[in-house]
């Protein structure tokens, strides 16, 4: 894209301004933002009130993995479960993030909380403690699928009522999110 993309502008903030905005306004009790060292000025732009911890990883190089491990290993023992979301989801808003807070809280028997959207899986998806020794041990450029795949019957699927909210990964995407068209 030519820059950094979570600091596109988007009407009249970043990319990733607008996720954290959309995070401090839910039910969660604290909030963890990873980012990139590569990338400078980031970890300022998610320094906002509201924000718990932002960890800056210098690891970024051996993919996606490193983030979520970092994010994890930075959680108080208290922590029962964790919540992972994308900075490049302008999108997301509170409402999403708070679906799955409250399905966690109704759905006690599942281990794994994940979004669906019209049917397509999707995030925000919420881990319970017991599986984070599985999450620490990803690897590469792999988030969290491996772990929902290797405990599929434990996940339960919130439906969110809406068309699934897009990543912003290239120059094509990013124009059409300023153009209105992904809304």
């Amino acid at each position: 894209m030519g820059e950094p993309k979570l600091l596109l502008p988007y009407k009249g903030k970043t990319l990733i301004r607008h996720t954290l905005d959309e995070c401090v306004k839910t039910q969660l009790d604290g909030i963890i933002v990873v980012v990139n060292s590569h990338v400078e000025k980031l970890a300022r732009e998610a320094q906002i009130e509201g924000i718990s911890k932002v960890i800056v990883n210098d690891r970024s190089n051996e993919g996606m993995s490193s983030s979520v491990k970092l994010g994890l290993q930075s959680l108080p023992d208290s922590v029962q479960a964790a919540i992972f979301l994308l900075g490049d989801q302008p999108l997301m808003s509170s409402k999403e993030i708070d679906k799955i807070i409250n399905a966690y809280h109704s759905q006690s028997n599942f281990s794994i909380i994940q979004a669906k959207y019209q049917g397509i899986k999707g995030h925000p998806v919420l881990f319970k403690r017991n599986l984070f020794p599985h999450l620490l041990s990803i690897n590469g450029d792999e988030g969290g699928k491996s772990v929902i795949k290797k405990f599929e019957k434990h996940v339960y699927y919130t439906e969110m009522n809406r068309k699934i909210i897009p990543d912003i990964d290239t120059p094509e995407e990013y124009k059409l999110l300023l153009d209105g068209g992904m809304e």
